[in-house]
């Protein structure tokens, strides 16, 4: 059986923005999808491919799903 998990709010960051992936650690939602692809300028991808990784790796974001949107 598959348990079906109820998803009330989903907040995109930018990856490449380092604040604002501290910030949504603390944010009151179910999901957080850190943005590789429109939130991100062309010369910023590889910087905020590197904070992507980084981010999954430290952790914190407590029982939220953490998604990686990529192009």
């Amino acid at each position: 059986m598959t348990t079906r998990r109820l998803r009330r709010s989903a907040l995109y960051m930018p990856a490449s923005n380092a604040r604002a992936i501290q910030k949504a650690r603390e944010l009151p939602c179910d999901v957080v999808i850190l943005d590789l692809e429109d939130a991100v300028a062309p010369e910023a991808k590889d910087t905020a491919r590197r904070q992507a990784v980084e981010a999954v790796k430290a952790g914190g974001f407590g029982a939220r799903e953490l998604v990686i949107r990529i192009n």
